[in-house]
């Protein structure tokens, strides 16, 4: 399938770089674009009006990872160098940008200026100017960054002094576990009382974590290839618990519907099935997924998508319409760029697919 025919215009594309309280608007009154498989409509609406989708005895999945500063400074030498955490790998190595790094050289050892038990040994180099590196003792890393890290993006412009003063606009109301290196997004539209007026109505929440790494900050999700199926993605750390796990395996036999708030929910759901009998019984796991979702993929547990608008040409974009099948999706697109209002990426409007 060629990777063109998910491009669209995108000189009216609006993506704004501050959290919605930021800007003096509430988190549920975003827009929201709702697509019905079943009928083929796309309808316009607000986030706060997705109570009226959702139905008594959905399983509604949340992701509560929150994004961490991704910056610290470390010494070499004399020299104090900013490393950047670009993403973390199976192998229990990391991905890192170093600024000013180009002199360094295989072996090098590096002490965390905010946290002097913390090293970094540097092992080989990577593309686009990036270091293959481990720390050490590597449990310190998550809470140094926690507690002492900057954040430093290109992707997105994160106001240094607001990320510190207001940490929570930037994260869902619902998370609680540090670890992503970019923001698990689609949760940012809830509230804590839509939240409330949900589980009244009979909706149950169950708990995923994916820490969004380097399939996000390496703009990996950006589609280069001709061909989508030529694409790859990298893999990212999830946890799916024992009560997650039984609360799958019950609404599943039930006949109740899973729905999935955001693509790291969708990935690492469907993750749980891949090389699995259909129908076999969902089990906890702590594990690593590069699951690549493009149109022709067999999804086995969920059965509604709460997704961000994305970017054209990326895999978010392809994995939606694997989901909501790829005319019904794109043709929503046309409309939203149409209308030139929407705001996308993460701290954008979303899109529900039922």
């Amino acid at each position: 399938m060629r990777t063109e025919d998910f491009d669209f215009d995108t000189e009216k594309r609006v993506m704004p770089s501050d959290p919605v309280e930021l800007r003096g608007k509430s988190r549920d009154n975003s827009r929201m674009v709702v697509l019905d498989r079943s009928a083929d409509t796309v309808e316009h609406t607000v986030f706060s009006s997705i109570e009226d989708h959702l139905r008594p005895g959905d399983l509604l999945v949340l992701n509560d990872s929150y994004m961490l500063s991704n910056t610290l400074a470390f010494r070499n030498g004399d020299r104090t160098l900013d490393l950047n955490v670009y993403g973390h790998e199976p192998d229990g190595a990391t991905i890192v940008h170093i600024a000013d790094g180009g002199h360094l050289s295989p072996g090098t050892t590096l002490t965390c200026v905010e946290d002097g038990q913390l090293t970094c040994s540097l092992v080989e180099t990577q593309p686009d100017g990036l270091w293959k590196a481990r720390f050490e003792p590597a449990e310190r890393l998550i809470e140094a960054l926690d507690h002492h890290g900057r954040r430093v993006d290109e992707n997105i412009h994160i106001d240094p002094v607001s990320w510190r003063k207001e940490p929570e606009a930037y994260r869902s109301v619902y998370a609680s576990k540090a670890g992503s290196l970019e923001i698990p997004s689609a949760g940012l539209h809830f509230s804590k009382d839509l939240l409330d007026r949900v589980v009244a109505k009979g909706v149950e929440l169950a708990y995923v974590t994916l820490h969004v790494g380097a399939t996000e900050v390496l703009a990996v999700r950006h589609i280069s290839a001709e061909n989508v199926e030529d694409h790859e993605v990298r893999p990212e750390y999830f946890e799916v618990g024992p009560e997650t796990a039984a609360q799958l395996n019950r609404a599943r036999a039930e006949g109740r519907r899973v729905v999935a708030v955001g693509t790291t929910v969708m990935r690492t759901l469907e993750s749980l099935t891949v090389g699995k009998e259909p129908g076999a019984a969902i089990r906890p796991q702590t594990n690593w997924t590069d699951l690549y979702i493009y149109p022709g993929f067999e999804f086995r547990v969920i059965d509604v998508l709460l997704t961000n608008l994305h970017r054209p040409r990326s895999s978010h974009i392809v994995l939606t319409a694997a989901f909501g099948g790829k005319e019904l999706v794109m043709r929503s697109y046309d409309e939203i760029v149409d209308d030139g209002g929407y705001e996308f990426d993460m701290f954008g409007d979303s899109m529900l697919i039922l």
